[in-house]
């Protein structure tokens, strides 16, 4: 799971980077973005299950 950890990272930072620019990347770009976000911090953090 570390490489998923450091991808969650990476997009938290890059997302906070755009924002905080005056040249900001698309508005939809980033909601997209945020979206995918969101999808990996939750798939990451549900409980195993024993199928």
């Amino acid at each position: 799971m570390d490489n998923v950890d450091k991808t969650i990272n990476a997009l938290c930072e890059w997302i906070q980077k755009e924002l905080k620019s005056d040249s900001c990347t698309e508005r939809s770009v980033l909601v997209e973005m945020v979206n995918a976000l969101a999808n990996l911090v939750a798939s990451r953090y549900q409980p195993e299950r024993d199928d």
